[in-house]
């Protein structure tokens, strides 16, 4: 061919060159400006793309010479990219222009070639196609991944050799371009060597080099050769041995999403064993054939494949089938298929490069092996490489972590070299396809992956396709298939091909030994122990039978399966399931496991090129049952290391759990071998004893039994059962489910009929039902049919997605064999209709059932009809849930109308459209749920007996009704049965649907609540509604809201005869009305509510309203609030008050009004007789409140009297306090007078509230001026008010303005108020003279008052009378103020009182006050104290001589004590000097005892705290020496404590001989002096150094006092003939003491008082006591509680209590008793005898029965006895009744405590027979005795004969409301009765309303205790009543009661009406945010409140916050608990002002 032929191939590749250089645009015109001129280049970049400039270059390159043009494109083919040309097109244009013919004839013969291997390949893909689609279908689900790495794929243009064209032209071009290609690449990619081997050629054998195609073509034809004998030999050799073939082998092969995540999940939930099968998969792809597996178009570019296989489904078949497949030409995309198998590439262990390992380690061409190495890695697209076995791979952990290279050169390990590939770094574009088992793909970096496939081995199908295949004999067959399906883990264990074939192996053997029914294996174990002795016969080729020779055989091969056993225990220790020859044990052994097919052997390739075989055993589990073998034959396999290695293995695999790897089923194997059945075979191959073999046995069932124990998940569960069905042993399996607590709960991994198999075993053999609780797990259909099978399963739980229709026609074939099935849940199964129809009839059956869930399904309209339909034949159904189910409205009637049709319906629940529905239903065992609460049955419902009420309820709440579904509900609510609530809210009714509703409602029954809120009503609808209260007269409440969330409610009542109706709503009241004749007189009626809040009304809908109205009579409430009535409507509001006859209350808050409408509404109180209150706020509040009298229930004519009284025609008038508060008003001078006018002309005007307004001082004025006219007024407030100081005064001039005036109090933070006294009147013959005027009080605290003011005020009140209290405390007089005090005080002559603290004064104003000692002699008290919190008072005295004075921290410097020393020197009567916490130092001490010696009526002198040390005392009392009188002089000082202690008392003893008594007790001494005790009767003095007559008393208590301290004072302590008292409790003296004591004793013989409590003496030293006791026969009271009494001590105090006859009093509580029974009974003996006892206090000394008989007998001698108190003393009704029998001549006892014993009813009955005969017995305490309401009724008539009685205590005994209602009675018989306490006596609601009612009676009540009781509404209500009469409580308990908002509301109005009350426990209640709010606006008023208890409640942050505002009033209150309340803890602060007053410490779990 001549030199034009490179223009012609230029023009006829045009096309493809442009395409392929505007890829390199820039560099090829870069390259062609050498050959371009100037204009030609401009010509060309002035082109728009790179297409153009390269078409453009191209048509200027035909305009130059040929040699030109050839030379730049073959300049441009060498120096560019590889990739720029396609290779045919790189070979013409390479050898374009030559003339070379002489390949012509070689060419054309590799082209027919090629065309006769593709037309061959052609038609066997087509044949091939068509047989796989006959027999060999493969199913393929496909996963997608993301990319591999950033490399491209770099050349996607196949190359295919064309046919040849006909002329030397194309001969040439062929042959040129084959030597020029060769050429380019051998420089640039080839090695050196070949590089200088080709260049150096000369031309005539350059010509000659072989073509690359060629090269590449005949390696490719002797792969194909190679491959296809190599597999046709193989499965010739396995059909021979009747392996599984592949044709056989695969049910199919899933390909899945290729996502990451869900890749992992997937892997994550796949469990690698025999006993996983196929399963529910979702996102499936599916494919028909191997071919479409890798043709399937990939998305991107990856080309990395993994198939997962279990070990024996068939990979490596697989991956060889491939291969074959491919020589037939099936996937022709790839040009080679190389396939390497890790267990050969283990064997290389140096470093290799990429042309190595293809074609040493596969198959080596025959010739030119660079050039065929070159063209694989210039087209690596064409290329598929094959890695078989990832999990046998030895360098698997470091995939991720190798060094990978792109260079294919590269020298690098074998993992390297796999990583490089796998990664695409080097051969980018060629397809890698990977095979491995699941968990093992967690070490590769799985984001490179393409697709993922899955083969999941054989199916029943197949089993039995397979079965025909392998049996010759069909009876053979059919008895095969028969075990398999009876026995469903054998079945399980033939999904796996290789399994399948060892289970028909052994199942051919065992057939064919026996002509009877053979006994075939039940467990995976049992059949491995029958395939071990199977392999064995076979082997041996026996012609015995199979049973004789079995033991033998086990015998003969023992030591070879001992190897074969410690080989496969090797390889599980080194992760390995391949073995080499370096790895076997011995050759003896290899040879017999191979002989006898326990091993599979193949062989393997070397690097060298040799041959090596490499063993496997026929299947993994094989190796594990061999392992587990292995350790319960071994012998040096201990009971501890058999437990260490046995575990449970989880489903969930993880990447560190490689180290496991192979242990799958080892513990099961074990389980099994731990079998009964196992003895005989584990005794021969151990060759031990049975015994031995059992204790191994143990070993491994105890730790089942202990793993049972645990924390078990869902899938170690489903092992542990394996274990235990492997066993089978029932008794572990019942042991194991009742340790598992009979519930299985299984989520998110695969079950197989395996699982469920075992599952049910554990489960059958159970004592109890079981749960079985599925979610989101994969199973096979077949699973839930083995559930069917469960004796004992009582609730079943399916959850999941996956299920569907088939599912639930299955499931209802199961669950009519369930008998004990109670609940089905089926929770997002996805059922349908479809689903519905087989699984409604089966339900049908399932008559047991209780509760069925169905939430979440798509049932729709007609499922839902058909499990409606259903329903009628459920009689034990309780529940059933049909939510989330695609319904519609229509759906939801539906549901409805099961009201009409069932007739055990409770209630019916649909709500969000459907997506909650729930049917709860009654049933004869249950007719009263535990969450209902109780009323009267209907009569339908009335079950035998039963007095409890069926609410039923109807919920459908957001369902989408409107008006055209009212008419169908409303049908079905006519013909239904009795409703006690229907809720409708959230629908889309409006107005003409609520009118429908209205017109119906006379025909509904319903006895509770209607809801109808946000429903879309307007005005129009509300006003429709208020008609129904005339209508209908059981609708009780109607409530409407119309805000954004509307809220409309109708409540109803129901009267029911005989039945207690305890709801609030339905409490009858009585109404106290007055006649037309002004006679009053009560009825009982029910009262209702009207609640119209936010319902945009004005004064046209008011009128309407009124009409409506009009002849309401019972309506108790109207709430109008949040309106828009304005001062119009109120106007006409008061104008239709008397129509409207309100009971209780109106509330018309937030209405717009201004100062016109606050006047109006005060105006009513003249208008409308029964108004008690009005309460009106312009403010936020914008509050608004008329209250009647009706609120208020008169149960008794006494309280009716109370408030009548006779008017001037002699008729009886109501007299009802009333009060008007208004708030936030800001009146002015003449509002204030309108007002004031109004309010003098309202009678019975008794409390005025004028707080939180803008009140000016002109305002003020005019309402002090019109004080006097307001003459029923008794409370003025007007806090909250702005009070500057000349208000202060303004209000300090009404004492002198009303003389009613009782107090004034006022405080500069606003609070201000007046209290008024009644006028009062007494008779004086025929005359009315009033009484005289009480004590007042004027408080000014806080009120900035100075010097000025301060004056300006005693000038006020020195006109004013009877002003007893004057309070000028934190205010700002200073010293000269205290000065101005001081020098006014003579002219108050009636003050009582004068609290001047903290006013900022100095030492000097201390001097002020005490100097009004002197100056006034009315002062006969002062007190001073300049601390923070310190007190200054003065106090007054008319005619009193003695006077105190008291100064206190006042830091006194030496000149003020000097002048303080010389005012109270002058005060001659001073009686008490208190001098405390200041500085003194031994001057001022000296100066302080001259005053003193002239103070000669001083009684006792205090110098606590003042720095004075032991010695300045002593010289104290040097000083006092000489000053005879009568002094108590007390110390406290920190050093006065254990040595010092002691010192103290010698010091002065023996400095001081006039000492009487001395007592320190802690820090603290007191020493009396007497002035008569160191003189004899004959005026001379004593000689000291004899005795201490003076000294009485010494008492030491908890100072600290030691054995060496009590041995000092002993000296001391003898010498003192007349001490009569000595006390040293609570010191630590001892053992060591005691005998002290007893030394001590033996010399004072006249002691009368000893108290040696907490002295840590032991039984040894009250024995050493008792000796010195004997000696004190004068003894008259003994205190040794708290200390250790013995046997012996017992025994020897109860000898001397014989002689010790004046003993009075006897203490010994909480004695620690180690005595026996003979001594206490010796302890009780001897007190018997102790005649002169007033009181025994034996607490917690178990006295039991004999002692107590023993005491009892001695108690008729006691004549003088009053207390008792024999608390936990274990007296049972025995003891009891003896010591009742004692008791009866006791009459002066004033106490008796026999709390916490066991007397019973009987003592208690006894006990009460002898109470009326103690006329003085003044306290009882029978608390938790085990009283019932038998002996609670005897002691509750016996109480009544007690009149004395204060305290009853019968806390937590169950007495019940019988007692409860007797002691009521009781109550007024006990006027002296003050606690009262029945803390947790099981008192219900009738009880507790008895009792409150009794309470009323009782007014000297103190305390109250009814906790932990359930006193009810009423009780609650009634306790309210009574506590307005209880003026006396202080503390009030009722903690757990149930008390709600509304009983709170009516507690706190009656204990605002108690004054003294201190503590109230309401704690553990149902109080919320409202009830809060009524507690904290009455807390200001309960003046001596200390603690609220609000633990356990409902309260928010909003109540706590009400709480804070309201405690800022209440100075008194110290704490308010609010533990365990909602309240957040960040927000649980206390606000300023509160003083950390609430106390949050604990806060609620839900926090």
């Amino acid at each position: 061919m001549s030199n034009s032929g490179i223009k012609e191939l230029l023009e006829i590749n045009h096309g493809q060159l442009v395409e392929s250089l505007s890829q390199h645009a820039n560099s090829v015109i870069e390259k062609a400006r050498t050959i371009l001129n100037r204009e030609e280049q401009e010509l060309v970049d002035s082109q728009g793309t790179n297409e153009e400039k390269i078409s453009k270059l191209l048509k200027r390159l035909f305009t130059k010479d040929n040699d030109t043009c050839k030379g730049f494109i073959q300049w441009l083919i060498i120096t560019m990219p590889c990739d720029s040309f396609p290779m045919c097109l790189e070979s013409s244009l390479m050898a374009a222009g030559e003339d070379n013919t002489q390949d012509l004839l070689h060419l054309q013969q590799n082209v027919a070639s090629t065309e006769g291997i593709a037309e061959s390949a052609t038609q066997t893909q087509v044949k091939s196609s068509a047989n796989d689609s006959e027999g060999n279908q493969r199913k393929v689900t496909l996963r997608r991944g993301s990319k591999r790495s950033s490399c491209q794929v770099e050349n996607t243009h196949p190359i295919g050799v064309k046919k040849a064209k006909t002329g030397n032209y194309w001969k040439a071009v062929t042959c040129k371009s084959s030597i020029t290609t060769k050429l380019t690449q051998a420089v640039l990619n080839a090695d050196p060597e070949e590089v200088d081997q080709t260049l150096h050629q000369s031309g005539e054998e350059y010509l000659n080099l072989p073509a690359i195609s060629d090269s590449a073509e005949d390696y490719r034809m002797l792969m194909r050769k190679t491959i296809s004998q190599k597999y046709e030999a193989s499965n010739t050799k396995e059909e021979k041995r009747k392996q599984v073939t592949l044709a056989q082998t695969f049910r199919s092969l899933s390909m899945k999403d290729r996502n990451v995540t869900k890749l992992k999940e997937r892997i994550d939930a796949s469990r690698d064993d025999v006993l996983s099968s196929h399963g529910v998969e979702e996102n499936e792809d599916t494919v028909t054939n191997l071919a479409e597996f890798l043709n399937k178009k990939l998305i991107s570019d990856c080309k990395v494949n993994i198939l997962l296989g279990k070990a024996g489904t068939g990979k490596t078949k697989l991956v060889h089938k491939i291969c074959y497949e491919w020589t037939r030409g099936v996937v022709s995309q790839f040009q080679y298929v190389f396939l390497f198998e890790f267990r050969q590439l283990n064997l290389i262990n140096r470093s290799i490069d990429l042309k190595t390992m293809l074609f040493d380690l596969f198959l080596k061409p025959e010739r030119n092996a660079h050039a065929v190495f070159r063209f694989i890695v210039r087209n690596p697209q064409m290329v598929l490489i094959i890695f078989d076995g990832f999990d046998e791979f030895a360098e698997k952990a470091s995939v991720c972590t190798s060094v990978v290279s792109s260079n294919p050169n590269a020298q690098l390990s074998v993992g390297q070299l796999f990583s490089s590939l796998f990664i695409g770094k080097m051969l980018p574009g060629c397809t890698v396809l990977i095979t491995s088992r699941p968990k093992d793909i967690l070490c590769l970096p799985l984001d490179v992956v393409g697709h993922v496939g899955e083969v999941s081995g054989f199916n029943q199908c197949k089993i039995k396709e397979y079965a025909s295949h392998f049996f010759e004999d069909t009876e053979h067959i059919c008895k095969a298939i028969s075990h398999l399906e009876k026995n469903r883990k054998i079945l399980n264990m033939c999904y796996i091909p290789a399994l399948c074939w060892v289970v028909f192996l052994c199942l051919e053997h065992l057939l064919s030994q026996s002509q009877l029914e053979p006994k075939l294996p039940h467990t995976m174990t049992q059949f491995y122990i029958k395939m071990l002795t199977v392999f064995l016969s076979k082997g041996a080729k026996s012609t015995e039978a199979y049973g004789q020779i079995e033991n033998m055989l086990l015998n003969e091969y023992r030591e070879e399966i001992h190897g074969l056993c410690n080989l496969a225990v090797k390889g599980l220790q080194e992760s390995k399931s391949v073995f080499y020859l370096k790895d076997l044990l011995s050759e003896k052994v290899t040879m017999f496991a191979s002989s006898f097919g326990f091993l599979s052997t193949f062989e393997v390739k070397t690097i060298d090129h040799n041959q090596e075989n490499g063993y496997a055993f026929v299947h993994l589990t094989l190796q594990e049952f061999l392992a587990a073998l292995h350790q319960m034959i071994d012998n040096q396999t201990t009971d501890q290391m058999l437990k260490s290695k046995f575990y449970l293995k989880s489903k969930w695999t993880w990447r560190n759990d490689a180290k496991n790897e192979f242990t799958d089923t080892v513990h099961i194997f074990l389980s099994g071998l731990a079998s009964k059945r196992c003895k005989q075979f584990l005794s021969i191959l151990a060759n031990k004893n049975e015994m031995w073999i059992q204790k191994k046995q143990k070993a491994i069932l105890l730790n089942l039994r202990k793993l049972a124990t645990t924390n078990l998940t869902g899938p170690k569960i489903i092992e542990l059962c394996h274990c235990v069905y492997e066993t089978q042993n029932c008794d572990l399996a019942r042991d194991v489910a009742a340790q598992l607590r009979y519930k299985f709960e299984l989520r998110n991994f695969r079950l197989t009929p395996a699982d469920t198999t075992v599952l049910t075993f554990v489960i059958n053999n159970g004592t109890s039902c079981a749960s079985v609780d599925i979610g989101g797990c994969a199973l096979d259909l077949e699973c839930v049919t083995v559930l069917g099978t469960c004796k004992n399963l009582e609730t079943l739980v399916f959850k999941s997605r996956k299920y569907e229709d088939k599912f639930a026609q299955t499931l209802s074939e199961a669950i009519p064999k369930v008998n004990s099935l109670k609940k089905l849940i089926l929770t997002s199964c996805s059922i349908g209709v479809k689903g519905a129809s087989p699984l409604t009839s089966a339900l049908g059956i399932c008559q047991q059932l209780e509760e069925i869930n169905l939430h979440d399904n798509e049932l729709g309209d007609a499922g839902i009809e058909m499990v409606v339909n259903m329903l009628p034949r459920m009689a034990k159904l309780r529940k059933i849930e049909l939510g989330g189910n695609n319904i519609t409205v229509e759906g939801v009637l539906t549901i409805a109308n099961v009201l009409r049709t069932c007739s055990n319906i409770l209630d019916i629940q649909v709500s969000d459209g459907g997506n909650v529905a729930t049917i709860r239903f009654l049933t004869d065992s249950t007719i009263s749920p535990v969450d209902r609460p109780s009323m009267s049955l209907s009569p339908p419902m009335e079950s035998e007996g039963s007095q409890e009420a069926v609410l039923r309820k109807l919920s459908l709440v957001k369902c989408k009704l409107t008006e055209q579904h009212m008419h169908s509900l409303c049908k079905i609510l006519q013909h239904g049965p009795q409703l006690a609530c229907i809720d409708l809210s959230g629908n889309e009714l409006e107005d003409h649907g609520l009118r429908k509703l209205v017109e119906f409602l006379p025909e509904f029954h319903i006895s509770k609540l209607i809801n109808l809120s946000n429903n879309g009503f307007s005005e129009s609808g509300v006003l429709c509604l208020v008609t129904v209260l005339k209508r209908y007269p059981n609708v009780l409440e109607i409530k409407v809201s119309l805000k954004c969330h509307q809220t409309v409610l109708i409540k109803f009542t129901e009267h029911c005869e005989g039945t207690d109706c305890r709801d609030e709503l339905n409490t009858q009241l009585m109404d106290f009305r007055l006649s037309s004749t002004g006679d009053s007189k009560t009825m009982s009626t029910l009262l209702r509510k009207l609640s119209l809040t936010s319902c945009h009304f004005q004064l046209e809908h008011l009128e309407e309203l009124g009409s409506t109205l009009e002849h309401c009579n019972d309506l108790a409430e109207l709430d109008l609030s949040d309106n828009a009535l304005g001062d119009r409507g109120f106007s006409k509001l008061v104008e239709l008050l008397p129509k409207l006859r309100v009971g209780r209350l109106i509330n018309v808050s937030s209405n717009f009004i201004t100062m016109t409408g606050v006047l109006c509404l005060a105006k009513c109180m003249n208008k409308i007789k029964n108004i008690t209150e009005v309460a009106i706020s312009l403010g936020k509040s914008g509050k608004g409140l008329i209250r009647f009298h009706g609120d208020r229930r008169f149960h008794k004519k006494r309280e009716l009297q109370e408030i009548l009284f006779k008017d001037k025609c002699g008729k009886q008038s109501l007299h009802l306090p009333k009060k008007i508060s208004i708030e936030e008003c800001e009146m002015d001078g003449e509002a204030m007078r309108k007002l004031c006018l109004i309010l003098k002309t309202c009678s019975a005007l008794t409390e005025l509230d004028l707080s939180n307004n803008a009140l000016s001082n002109e305002a003020i004025a005019e309402l002090l001026h019109h004080l006097p006219h307001l003459q029923d007024l008794e409370t003025l407030n007007i806090s909250d008010n702005s009070i500057p100081s000349d208000t202060v005064l303004l209000l300090a001039q009404s004492l002198n303005i009303c003389e009613n005036a009782q107090k004034v109090e006022v405080r500069s933070s606003g609070r201000a108020s007046i209290n008024f006294m009644k006028k009062c009147c007494r008779l004086e013959g025929n005359r009315k003279k009033a009484e005289p005027l009480c004590s007042r009080i004027l408080s000014l605290r806080e009120c900035n008052l100075h010097k000025m003011s301060v004056e300006q005020l005693f000038k006020i009140l020195e006109h004013c009378k009877n002003l007893a209290e004057v309070d000028l405390s934190c205010n700002l007089l200073k010293d000269e103020g205290l000065q101005s005090l001081r020098d006014f005080l003579p002219k108050l002559p009636f003050l009582k009182l004068l609290n001047v603290s903290n006013n900022r004064i100095s030492p000097t104003g201390v001097l002020y006050l005490v100097e009004s000692l002197n100056i006034c002699r009315n002062v006969v008290e002062v007190e001073v104290s300049l601390a923070s919190n310190g007190i200054s008072l003065l106090k007054f005295a008319k005619r009193c001589e003695k006077k105190v004075c008291s100064v206190k921290e006042c830091n006194l410097k030496e000149k003020d004590l000097l002048n303080f020393f010389s005012i109270v020197e002058r005060c001659t009567h001073l009686t008490e000097l208190k001098l405390t916490s200041n500085i003194m130092g031994d001057e001022d001490l000296r100066n302080l005892v001259d005053v003193v010696g002239n103070l000669k009526y001083l009684e006792e002198l205090n110098l606590q705290k003042n720095g004075i040390s032991l010695t300045a005392v002593e010289n104290l009392f040097v000083a006092l020496n000489y000053c005879p009188k009568t002094l108590t002089v007390r110390f406290e000082e920190q050093w006065i404590h254990g040595a010092d202690a002691a010192n103290l008392v010698v010091k002065c003893v023996q400095t001081h001989l006039n000492i009487a008594e001395i007592r320190i007790k802690k820090n603290q001494a007191s020493i009396r002096l007497t002035d008569n005790g160191w003189r004899t009767s004959d005026g001379t003095r004593m000689d000291s150094a004899v005795s201490y007559p003076s000294l009485r008393l010494i008492s030491l208590q908890q100072c600290g006092i030691e054995v060496p301290h009590l041995l000092h004072l002993s000296s001391i302590i003898k010498q003192c003939p007349s001490l009569m008292e000595l006390h040293l409790c609570q010191n630590n003296f001892g053992d060591k003491g005691a005998e002290i004591l007893a030394e001590i004793l033996q010399v004072v013989r006249g002691l009368r008082k000893l108290s040696l409590e907490s002295t840590n003496m032991s039984s040894t030293g009250m024995v050493s006591l008792t000796a010195g006791l004997c000696k004190c026969r004068s003894l008259e009271e003994i205190n040794l509680s708290h200390n250790e009494l013995g046997e012996e001590s017992a025994s020897e105090l109860g000898k001397v209590l014989l002689g010790l006859e004046q003993l009075r009093i006897i203490n010994l509580p909480r004695m620690t008793a180690a005595a026996g029974l003979m001594e206490t009974n010796a302890l009780a003996r001897g007190l018997s005898n102790c005649t002169s006892l007033e009181e025994i206090n034996l607490d917690s000394l178990p006295l039991k029965d004999s002692g107590t008989q023993l005491l009892a007998e001695g108690i008729p001698r006691m004549t003088y006895l009053k207390r008792l108190n024999l608390k936990s003393n274990f007296i049972g009704c025995k003891g009891a009744v003896e010591l009742a029998n004692g008791l009866k001549y006791s009459t002066m006892m004033v106490e008796i405590n026999l709390s916490d014993n066991y007397m019973e009813d009987v003592g208690a009955m006894k006990i009460a027979d002898v109470l009326p005969l103690m006329k003085s017995l003044t306290i009882l305490n029978l608390t938790q005795n085990n009283i019932t309401a038998i002996g609670g009724e005897r002691l509750a008539e016996a109480l009544r004969l007690c009149p004395s009685m204060e305290g009853v205590h019968l806390s937590r005994n169950r007495i019940g409301d019988q007692t409860a209602k007797k002691l009521a009675k009781a109550l007024p018989e006990m006027p002296c009765l003050k606690i009262l306490n029945l803390h947790s006596c099981d008192i219900g609601a009738d009880g507790g309303l008895s009792l409150a009612q009794g309470l009323v009676l009782c007014p000297n009540l103190r305390e109250i205790s009814l906790a932990e009781n359930n006193i009810g509404t009423e009780g609650a209500m009634e306790l309210a009543l009574a506590l307005r009469s209880l003026k006396s409580l202080k503390k009030l308990s009722l903690q757990l009661n149930r008390i709600d908002n509304s009983m709170a509301e009516e507690l706190a109005a009656g204990l605002v009406c108690c004054p003294t009350v201190e503590e109230v426990i309401l704690s553990w209640n149902n109080i919320s945010d409202e009830g809060t709010a009524w507690l904290a606006e009455v807390l200001p008023r309960m003046r001596c409140l200390k603690k609220l208890d609000l633990e356990g409640n409902k309260i928010t942050l909003a109540g706590a916050e009400k709480l804070a505002a309201s405690l800022q009033q209440c100075s008194s209150v110290e704490v308010i608990r609010l533990w365990k309340n909602n309240i957040p803890k960040d927000r649980a602060q206390n606000p300023s002002g509160t003083r950390f007053r609430l106390d949050f410490s604990v806060y609620s779990s839900a926090l």
